[in-house]
């Protein structure tokens, strides 16, 4: 910027009365691009590409900003229409959200670059990056060979990109401990800001509606999975012994309220298992065992309360818990759905197994009739890891283990390792959500699926990374077979 100012210092009065006509025109142009492809929001362009001008220096910011903007904005279920512009169609199919991406992985690489502190990446996070990549190229190539052009074979696979690139990147942040701490902090912070947001939209009744008229918090999956970790991490705190915040403590009935009242009951089953593993781990410490008892009563005393109180049956949490009974699978159409859908792709898969069939085309097996049929329903598959053999094959599927057990490897790590009590209990929280998340992904899919969830997923493995390469202090960790000489080897945060 002082380059640039002295350079317009040393212009005459007609070429700088040139260069200001010449950005108010570009200004103009932006704004009015922005305004056809946005509408009113698309004004503040200019504005948007000046802050994007200015987080290309600051790779750490830019990179908060790419992952917290869009767990702040919601998608069309949410009822706040400015929200969704995030992922308007921009070119080509192209969202404003793969520009975040974009800005935030170039402002990571120019930065690596710049420093020349080289390239970064621990050797158990590439394998299943690389992994990842093959099954991603593989379903170009089946993409392009079923009529697609490869542009949009590429466009087609931009999400499970995130997958690849984000972890790259974060892992090759220049981060401190301090600065690894405070955005593990910030990331509890937001998710109580999330379910400050989503109690108020369920009061205002903007939101989603469910049965008689009742809104809900949030129907997507994004906030939903960053209130479980963190209420999953403040409850490892706890049971480990560290001391979370007061604000932190203050904000917990706030998350449970809002997962709850989301009607979610996918991610009511995803609590219970986390919960359940947190416990069980929990029980390895001293402190754990003792905390673990009056826990446990405390649940007893709850499910004692709730089934003395005479429910009306027609209230929509109840009535959301009582379809969690396997009875009424026959009974519910969606469940249903679910059910005659997975027969169907199952036969897809075996009469394609190994190439898949991309990312374009629908599944067209009629093993079972569907008792219900939606828009573009057939290229969906409510099961991650059927999703992800269905359009990648057999890589693909390889690719979704690979992707899950990096993750849970790298949390068990950061958990038994790590050198501060926000590390490990950051961990220990990710560790069981995943097992949570594991079960619920047999009745719908998220991770490469859904762009926002793929994004603070993608985030939260390459923190992971990071958290896991910071040892306790102490006598060294014996080596690792998988971690010795990698090429470039993650060192310790500074």
């Amino acid at each position: 910027m002082a380059a640039v100012r002295r350079s317009l210092r040393g212009l005459g009065g007609g070429e700088a009365a040139l260069v200001a006509a010449g950005a108010v025109a570009a200004v103009a142009a932006l704004a009015l691009f922005g305004e056809r492809r946005l509408g009113a929001p698309g004004l503040l362009l200019p504005a948007v590409v000046a802050g994007a001008a200015l987080l290309f220096r600051r790779p750490v910011a830019a990179m908060t900003v790419a992952i917290a903007l869009p767990v702040l904005m919601e998608g069309e279920t949410f009822g706040v229409g400015p929200m969704t512009r995030l992922y308007d169609d921009l070119i080509r199919g192209l969202t404003p959200l793969d520009g975040l991406v974009a800005l935030a992985v170039a402002a990571t690489a120019f930065d690596v670059v710049r420093s020349g502190r080289g390239l970064r990446l621990p050797a158990t996070l590439a394998y299943a990056l690389g992994i990842v990549t093959l099954a991603l190229c593989a379903g170009v190539v089946v993409t392009q060979a079923g009529g697609s052009s490869i542009s949009d074979a590429v466009l087609d696979g931009r999400i499970v990109t995130y997958l690849i690139v984000l972890p790259i990147a974060i892992v090759n942040l220049d981060l401190s401990e301090a600065t690894a701490t405070r955005l593990i902090h910030g990331a509890v912070a937001l998710a109580i800001a999330k379910a400050v947001l989503g109690l108020l939209a369920l009061g205002a009744g903007i939101s989603t509606e469910i049965e008689a008229g009742a809104s809900l918090t949030y129907y997507e999956p994004t906030a939903n999975w960053l209130i479980l970790v963190a209420l999953l991490g403040v409850l490892a705190a706890l049971l480990t012994g560290s001391r979370p915040p007061l604000w932190m403590l203050l904000g917990t009935p706030l998350m449970v309220a809002c997962l709850v009242l989301s009607y979610r009951r996918s991610f009511w089953i995803a609590a219970i298992v986390g919960l359940l593993l947190l416990l069980l781990l929990a029980l390895a410490t001293p402190r754990g065992r003792r905390v673990v008892v009056p826990a446990v009563a405390l649940v007893a005393i709850a499910i004692w309360v709730l089934g003395s109180i005479d429910f009306q049956a027609q209230t929509p949490l109840t009535k959301r818990v009582e379809s969690l009974n396997p009875t009424r699978l026959e009974t519910n159409a969606e469940d249903r759905y679910r059910i005659d859908e997975r027969v169907n792709v199952i036969a897809e898969i075996r009469a394609q197994p190994l190439s898949g069939l991309g990312f374009e085309e629908g599944w067209s097996a009629a093993a079972r009739p569907l008792p219900v049929e939606h828009v573009d329903g057939r290229r969906y598959v409510h099961f991650a890891l059927l999703w992800w053999w269905l359009k990648l094959g057999v890589l693909g599927a390889l690719a979704y283990a690979a992707i899950v057990g990096t993750f849970l490897l790298l949390g068990w790590r950061a958990f038994r390792n790590s050198a501060s009590a926000t590390f490990r209990c950051f961990g220990l929280a990710s560790l069981c959500a995943l097992a949570g998340l594991l079960a619920i992904e047999t009745t719908a899919s998220f991770i490469g699926v859904d762009a926002r969830f793929t994004v603070l997923f993608a985030a939260q493995l390459g923190l992971l990374a990071v958290v896991a390469a910071v040892r306790r202090s102490g006598p060294a960790a014996p080596a690792r077979s998988d971690e010795a000489e990698p090429p470039a080897p993650l060192p310790a945060l500074r």
